[in-house]
This record gives C-alpha cells, structure tokens and sequence, in this order.
C-alpha cells in the first residue's frame, strides 16, 4: 500500500539531499575558486593555451593544477598593487597594463610618510619619510591580507612592468618554486606554486642565493625573455658563470632559494608569510626600508622564512618618458632638470606597457626593446615557449 506524502515533507526531502553539494562548494579553498583558464575568454588578453606547448620534459604534465597560473589572480587568491591617489598617471597605466594581460587586482592607497605619527613607527625606526611611507603602504597591503585571512596574495608596486608572456613565464616559475619546495610530484598542492613558501621575489632590483642551498636550482635555458647581459642594472645578482659566458647563448633564467632582495616591484606571500612579516616589520625594533626587512626575514633562521626567487626577474620597473622625477615617489635626488625622451622597462626584453598599441591592436607579433641584441620582433607562442630543467651543482660554487 501506497502512502500518500504530504508535499512539504517532499520539499525538505530534496533539501537535505541538496544541501551537502551546496556546503562542500562554499567549503572548497578560496584559491580554487577560479575556473581553469577562465581568463582566455578575455579578447583582449594575451596569452596562449598551455596545450599548444610541448610539455614532455614537465614533471608536472599530469597536474593540470599548475595552470591555475595563468588564471585572473596569477594563481594566488588576492591581487594588489599600490599606489599614491595623487598618481593617476601610475594608476592608469597599470589598470591598462593588468586589462591587456587578463589580470585583476585590489588598488590599495600608498601612503604620505608625514601622515605617519612618530608613535606609530616601530622602536628603533629612523628613515626618510619617503621610505615610512613606503614601508607603512606595504604594511597596510600585508595587514589587510592577515586581517581577511587571504591564503596567498601577490603585491605589485604601481610602476611594475612585465613581459607579455608572463603567464607562460609563470608556469615556469611554478615548476621551479615546486622543486625548490621539494613539493611530490604525486601531490597537488594547496598553491601551484607548490606549499610551505612566505615569500615568491620575482620582481625586484637584485637577489642571491640562499647558501644551504646554492646548488639546487632549476634552470630555464634559451628564454628570449632574458634581459641581455649588457643591458642589466641590478644591485646584486647570483653568479651566473655555469650558465653564461662567451661559450652559453646568455639567454638563461634561474630559479632559486633566496636569502634575500632588493626592491619590492612584485612580490608573493603566503598567510603565514605575512603574519611573520607584520610582527617583524611592526611589532619589534625595527629600522629598515621594506625591502630590507624582506631580505632580513629570508636570512634569519629563527623566522623560518621559505624565499624563492628568480633572476633575471619577472617583474620589471616601468621609466616612462619626460621628467625622471615621475619615476619614484621615495627619491633618488634632485631630478627636477633631468629629462629622456625615451621609455623603457627595466629587466625586461618584451615589455608589456611598452607594447600596449600592439596589444591594444590585437597583434601577437612584440616588439623587443632591445633590438641590438634581441630579436626586433617576436611572435608570443615564441616569446613563452621556454621550457626549464632541474639542475643541482656538483663542485665549488
């Protein structure tokens, strides 16, 4: 015998069977929320499907994961840059630059170092205002990316350029955080930047070599993205004699643990990098300009602070044409009478706000601002089609 089921009882029937689906998707990771390779349907943006490259010398072929890269956010949960409100030139440009490259990001405020109190700066802090305003804008980026709980951030300066291959750079890169990491290959990590990292340095003026692990790198040879030698302006760079000199193509990229960096152009942290980096930068004796408390952080032991980095870098500086006094809001000088009347980006070979009319245009055929050396002019398939290896050093390094 049948029996009859009133229809409310039906409704919640059906209510409960729906519901766990409902609570697993809202409980899925905040960095897995972006679809795989959703920002290709984007015409404006410039990239090409990783299906296209030859992946047989990718350990990683099989994780699809390490895509997520090459999504909106870069692979990490949150994008900011930063920038003074009184800089709608910066603003602009980068807001051209993110939309041509399929990118999206937070504009976070930089800050008037005299709008910063005495009592507020750490014990210990003596800098130019300049730099406290520039320390207390990155602090404010990381603060917010502790007090929401962000997984993984990535934070540009407003001046930032990169290649218009970056997001096959990207992969690259991925798979060398990954080895570095000593991620296994039959896992899928939280991040696709593999797990247990603070900070990712790819865009800054300088970086060396962590010592406990100066022979572990992965190396990414023949990249036409390669800033030529000759044309380098770093602080500091890694030794790069076993890969370049009168008998190498001078076209190599390595990736590497960091023990530390100069200039903040772009830069990754994780959750418990930025909580390490508020209490050091903040709540300690402190008296250091931003980029320095990085490089203390990865070079202390006691913090237990993971820093991978890559040179030549990823993430260049953009010097646009006119008065050199656009170029910086910290200072280097009095530049009030000095003018060039070409721009340019540092580190980087085919810059993407130098090639924004032919983004703009829809070509795929760059210009590289370093003709004498360089190919004048490069498809994008070719200008991302780099594939790295893994190499550890044997003998004196």
């Amino acid at each position: 015998m049948m029996v009859a089921v009133p229809p409310r009882f039906k409704l919640v029937a059906i209510g409960l069977l729906i519901a766990p689906g409902f609570f697993c998707i809202w409980l899925r990771p905040p960095s897995m929320d972006v679809p795989y390779l959703s920002d290709l349907a984007d015409p404006f943006s410039i990239h090409v499907d990783a299906h296209e490259f030859s992946l047989s010398a990718n350990p990683y072929a099989k994780d699809r994961s390490i895509y997520r890269v090459q999504n909106q956010t870069l692979g990490v949960q949150e994008v900011y840059m930063i920038s003074l409100p009184s800089r709608t030139d910066k603003r602009d440009a980068f807001a051209m630059q993110a939309a041509l490259s399929g990118i999206t990001y937070t504009q976070m405020d930089g800050v008037d170092g005299h709008d910063v109190p005495e009592k507020a700066l750490p014990y210990t802090m003596k800098q130019n205002v300049n730099a406290i305003g520039c320390w207390r804008a990155h602090l404010d980026t990381i603060q917010k990316v502790v007090r929401e709980k962000v997984a993984t951030a990535l934070i540009f300066e407003d001046d930032a350029d990169w290649d218009v291959a970056l997001k096959q750079q990207l992969v690259q890169f991925a798979r060398g955080s990954r080895y570095l990491l000593k991620t296994p290959e039959h896992e899928v990590p939280f991040s696709p930047y593999g797990d247990n990292w603070d900070l990712l340095w790819i865009g800054h003026c300088g970086s060396w070599v962590y010592p406990e692990e100066r022979r572990r790198f992965f190396v990414i040879p023949s990249d036409p993205t390669v800033e030529p030698p000759q044309h380098r302006e770093n602080v500091i760079a890694p030794n790069m004699s076993h890969w370049e000199g009168p008998d190498h193509d001078n076209k190599t990229r390595i990736i590497f643990r960091s023990e530390g960096g100069v200039c903040t152009a772009g830069y990754a942290v994780s959750q418990q990098g930025a909580r390490k980096t508020l209490y050091h930068m903040s709540m300690v004796p402190y008296n250091s300009q931003v980029d320095w408390g990085f490089a203390n952080l990865c070079k202390d032991k006691q913090y237990n602070f993971t820093c991978v980095s890559v040179f030549p870098q990823l993430v260049g500086v953009s010097r646009p044409e006119g008065n050199t006094s656009k170029w910086s809001d910290i200072g280097y000088g009095d530049d009030s009478g000095r003018t060039v009347e070409r721009a340019q980006s540092q580190h980087l070979v085919f810059s993407t706000r130098l090639n924004m009319a032919n983004l703009l245009a829809g070509r795929t055929i760059f210009d590289s601002q370093y003709p004498d050396s360089t190919p004048s002019q490069m498809d994008i398939k070719d200008i991302g089609s780099a594939v790295g290896h893994v190499e550890e050093l044997n003998g004196a390094v």
